[in-house]
């Protein structure tokens, strides 16, 4: 019996340097991708909010039935289906404040409606603070 696990431990340890040797190579893959110039994540949003200069408009990019089951609270609903109908709310929000920051955010990673609003606002509006929330809705 000894012999066998024996063999079974100097099995598992030959399996794992190999294994070892491969995840130090390859070590950038295990790492979270850093954001791009116009993203920011959950965490940074909220520091955002916490800071008492920034003020923070959430935009939703998703369809209107995903955003009446859940949505960030205080987040405005903002698709391009329903642009000329959703659009008055965000500029009656933003106001006058030039201050205002605008986070966008749809269901995930793969979602491509926040990129697709944040870069049409940035274009109509002229609004330059404006980020797409990497990982979206579901990285909450």
């Amino acid at each position: 019996m000894r012999a066998i696990i024996r063999q079974i431990l100097v099995l598992s340890i030959l399996a794992a340097i190999p294994a070892l040797i491969s995840a130090y190579i390859h070590r950038d893959l295990f790492q979270t991708p850093p954001l791009a110039p116009d993203e920011t994540t959950w965490e940074q949003t909220a520091a955002w909010q916490r800071a008492a200069a920034t003020r923070i408009l959430l935009i939703d990019a998703r369809d209107d039935n995903a955003y009446a089951a859940a949505h960030a609270p205080g987040a405005l609903p903002l698709n391009e289906a329903h642009w000329e109908r959703q659009l008055p709310a965000v500029i009656e929000a933003l106001g006058a404040a030039a201050d205002t920051r605008i986070v966008v955010y749809c269901d995930d990673t793969l979602c491509g409606a926040s990129r697709a609003v944040a870069v049409r606002l940035r274009r109509e509006l002229g609004h330059t603070d404006i980020f797409v929330l990497k990982g979206g809705w579901r990285s909450r």
